[in-house]
């Protein structure tokens, strides 16, 4: 904060922290050199000096700034001398590096003085005329270029390029005439200064005022506002600090500073003037804290002008800035990182950090307006969801996406959205199997939906993503909308060669083979038949796999349930049973877990708003086929882990079989079971019909292949090799550019689908299917699982003892925690209730024991020093009425005499402790 000493001023004392220097300039005289000493000196004008200069901030600009405080402005040519470091030697000052250079000789001392020389040239009227009028390259003081906040970085000269361009304009000047010559004070003898006369007199602009002007212009400098430091938001809204002369752009951008300034130092600021020019804000009564800031000469910005940061208050614990907006803004950062976070967990860490606990209700409120800071408001991004259509396209040449919508009013209403990303058609039609698994699952919001998925099988057996869609319900048109679309990308023409397997809920192509996943078709099968042998016995007949072997486990399921038997007969079984699959498609699937596994793995984006959900499936989708291109690499052998895993169980079980060769590599494969097999490695094929159908080596063909010490991976069908799955995941789905870069499309935005909220609270997790177990309370014990419930008042079954409404069943024996209960209710009311809980069973117990035993026993004598404690008299008088002599004690079982030892224990540990009341 630089600040022009009045007439009369004080040299200020600095401190040795300070980085702060006073500049004395001499203007207005002339440099002359001593003959004798070769010192030169200045001769005439005036002295004025510049306090409080920041070292860090001193450039060539503020220099230029001091002349024209001076008065030295456009009509004058200025230039700056100052003392060589190291020698008393004047040098001109043309840079930012020689200016530093001259400051570093200043000694740290508490006035630290800075001596600079202005010589200064007064420039012609037709100078000045030709270089305002020259529109083209003049540049004026209030022009943008000027300004270092709007400088080029990329294109900005370092401080030996301009000088290096100072010297070429030196060199320039040297071959050229002039009209005007400027004498170096350090010229040599030989110059004109040696002969004893004087250098070309420096003018200064007051010399020629009257009195009554010069005056003016002292008072001008008196009231001038020193130049400030402006407030970055970027930088210092975190944590803003004040001082005398900062800058803020706008007076909004000051309402926030204090606001935030507020909350960190704990004192509730208040706003005594607010409004566009002038904002005034001060602490509570008696606090003498004050900040006051103003425009300056009616521009735009404020400046501080007023700042006392002493307080005399103490903190508070609530602040009514620290609003649901700011709470927002501030943990929106922790939030993207933990989007669980509970709400006494978000009090908690804003107690921690400030001191205050906001309430319940505005906690709920920042984590809403956080979660539309991180993900983005639900509805703003149905507004560019045309840019994000056009960006996809843009970078994923060939892509299908494609917006179904309707109009309402002037502006269109989204209904659904397709995508099938240009590597994902190429990669499926050129390495994957012609077998199209469908599925959808569920999206939750604002505004639910529904994901439908289509996936295909690469050559590890493992999930490849084709397409997916977002619609508004799952129907029977919105999947006839989506697999149009589907077929009309993989170009299927005849879809004879293709298998689609589903959860038996959708109506698909006719001509198709069609499976059903065995999972889902026994849902609805648990419903009527129930029972672990069932289940198992409908696997083995979904995997049979020739028709014989369909036929005789059929048979068992009839022995077992006729119902059964019936219900799966009405099922054609080319849908669900091996035996009838075609062996074209060289996947012998029966589940249709590879969807199942991709609505786990979007799982977190289903809650999303929309452009949130659909950018992240795209991204999983990229980093899943790139990570696996990676990993390709690293196979050993020509087939995947998965596949190899299945050979190496194969070739486990091949040794139970002896192979005998036919010859032509045609063999005879005797199992232990005592069936037999014919295997033909040639034609890849057996008569157990599972080679067949997947195109991995059985165990039969291993055994035949084992013979000869053949490798199963060579028998393996092409789909399972390396070079299959290279050709899966080898395009590329490239990568996308964040909001701000999206070229605008001249659509009108889209409105959000209508919204028709569902009663009761928004569920978070899935319906468990109906045979799926439920997760047990306690987890080391085993839940009962299908037994009704019972009660224990009337024997009925459905509903329990609470809820009965029937009179009591005397034949049911009371368990005995009634039992106790009733004694203890007996208890109570014999005893008027004037006795506490503790000392009522201490006396049932005495009871029962002096009913059975004559004598006092050891419990006895420890149930007498247990009442002593409470009652000391009553139970001397207890003891002293026992008989002295001690029969035999009653035998007693060794149940009876476990539970005594357990008793006896309790009161020993009763006594110990006389404050406590059983």
């Amino acid at each position: 904060m630089v600040v022009l000493r009045e007439s009369g001023g004080c040299q200020p004392i600095y401190k040795d922290a300070d980085e702060v220097v006073t500049f004395k300039f001499f203007h207005g005289g002339k440099l002359v050199k001593n003959r004798k000493d070769s010192q030169w000196s200045y001769l005439g004008g005036e002295v004025s000096w510049f306090d409080y200069c920041e070292v860090d901030y001193m450039s060539m600009l503020e220099l230029f700034g001091m002349a024209k405080d001076l008065g030295y402005g456009d009509g004058y040519d200025v230039s700056f001398y100052g003392e060589e470091f190291g020698t008393s030697r004047l040098i001109q000052i043309i840079s930012d590096s020689t200016l530093l250079a001259s400051m570093s000789m200043v000694p740290k001392s508490n006035s630290r003085v800075v001596v600079l020389y202005l010589k200064v040239v007064s420039l012609t009227s037709s100078q000045v005329g030709n270089d305002s009028s020259d529109k083209e390259y003049s540049c004026s003081e209030n022009d943008d270029s000027s300004d270092p906040d709007f400088e080029d970085s990329d294109y900005a000269q370092s401080d030996e390029e301009i000088e290096l361009l100072k010297n070429d304009d030196k060199w320039f000047e040297g071959y050229v005439d002039h009209s005007i010559f400027d004498n170096d004070p350090n010229a040599e003898q030989n110059d004109e200064s040696d002969n004893g006369e004087e250098s070309p007199t420096l003018t200064c602009p007051n010399s020629s005022q009257s009195e009554d002007d010069a005056v003016g212009e002292v008072r001008r400098k008196k009231n001038r506002m020193p130049k400030g430091e402006d407030f970055r938001p970027e930088i210092d809204m975190g944590s803003p600090s004040f001082k005398i002369g900062l800058r803020f752009a706008t007076a909004e951008l000051f309402r926030k500073a204090v606001r935030i300034y507020s909350i960190n130092c704990g004192r509730e600021l208040i706003f005594m003037h607010n409004d566009r020019n002038k904002i005034r804000a001060v602490c509570e009564e008696g606090c003498p804290f004050v900040i006051y800031a103003s425009s300056v000469s009616s521009s735009t910005y404020l400046q501080v002008k007023t700042f006392n940061p002493t307080y005399v208050c103490s903190k508070g614990t609530k602040n009514i800035h620290a609003t649901a907006g700011w709470l927002a803004e501030r943990y929106s950062g922790q939030l993207r990182l933990n989007p669980n976070w509970t709400a006494a967990s978000f009090v908690e860490q804003v107690h921690q950090d400030y001191g205050y606990r906001p309430s319940r209700a505005t906690v709920y409120r920042a984590r809403a307006m956080a979660v539309d800071i991180v993900e983005g408001s639900y509805s703003k991004q149905y507004e560019v969801l045309w840019e994000y259509c056009h960006e996809l396209r843009t970078r994923n040449v060939g892509s299908t996406v494609i917006i179904k919508s309707e109009m309402e009013g002037d502006r269109p209403r989204f209904q659904r959205i397709y995508i099938c990303l240009a590597a994902c058609k190429k990669g499926f039609l050129d390495g994957c199997r012609p077998v199209v698994c469908l599925d959808g699952c569920h999206v939750k919001g604002p505004h639910p939906g529904q994901v439908l998925s289509a996936m295909g099988v690469d050559a590890n057996n493992g999930m490849f993503p084709l397409a997916y869609a977002y619609v508004e319900i799952e129907s029977n048109s919105t999947w006839l909308w989506f697999l149009e679309l589907l077929s009309g990308d993989l170009n299927i023409t005849n879809s004879h060669g293709y298998v689609f397997m589903t959860d038996k809920q959708k109506g698909l192509i006719d001509a198709a083979e069609h499976r059903h996943c065995l999972k889902h078709l026994y849902g609805n099968f648990y419903l009527e038949h129930r029972g672990l042998a069932l289940k198992h016995q409908m696997e083995a007949i979904a995997r049979a796999t020739t028709v014989p072997w369909f036929h005789a486990e059929m048979t068992k399921m009839l022995q077992l349930s006729k119902p059964a038997h019936d219900w799966l007969m009405e099922k054609d079984p080319r849908h669900w049973s091996r035996a009838y699959f075609k062996t074209d498609s060289k996947c012998d699937m029966l589940m249709n877990n590879l969807c199942e596994a991709f609505n786990r793995s979007i799982l977190d984006a289903r809650d999303k708003p929309i452009l949130t959900m659909l950018e992240r499936i795209r991204l999983y989708i990229m980093l899943l086929m790139a990570g696996r291109r990676v990993l390709c690499e690293k196979w050993h052998g020509q087939v995947g882990p998965r596949i190899r895993k299945i050979l190496e169980k194969n070739k486990a079980k091949a040794q139970w079989c002896i192979p005998k060769a036919a010859g032509q590599n045609q063999f005879e494969v005797m199992h232990h079971s005592g069936r037999t097999f014919a295997v033909d490695l040639n034609g890849h094929s057996c008569s157990c019909h599972a080679w067949d159908l997947n195109g991995i080596p059985c165990l039969h063909a291993c055994a035949a292949i084992s013979w000869f010490h053949g490798n199963p991976e060579d028998f393996c069908d092409a789909v399972y090799k390396k070079e299959a799955y290279l050709r899966a995941y080898q395009p590329m789905i490239m990568p996308m550019t964040s909001q701000d870069q999206w070229m605008k499309v001249n659509l009108p935005p889209l409105l959000p689908p209508k919204y028709h909220k569902q009663p009761g609270r928004p569920k978070k997790t899935r319906k468990q299917a109906v045979e799926e177990p439920k997760l047990p309370s306690n987890p080391y014990k085993l839940p009962r699982y299908g037994l009704p419930l019972k009660c224990a008042n009337c024997g009925g079954e459905g509903h329990n003892r609470s809820g009965c409404k029937e009179p009591r069943n005397p034949n049911i024996k009371p368990t005995r925690k009634r039992n106790i209960a009733k004694d203890k209710l007996a208890v109570r009311r014999r005893d008027g209730g004037d006795q506490s809980g503790g000392q009522q069973s201490m006396q049932l117990r005495q009871r029962k024991q002096s009913s059975t035993s004559q004598g006092p026993s050891q419990s006895q004598a420890s149930q007498v020093a247990a009442a002593s404690l409470s009652q000391p008299f009553e139970a001397a008088d207890a003891f002293q009425s026992q008989p002295s002599q001690t029969p035999e004690p009653a035998k007693l079982s060794r149940v009876q005499q476990r539970r005594k030892r357990m008793k006896d224990q309790q009161r020993s540990h009763f006594v110990k402790d006389p404050f406590f009341h059983p």
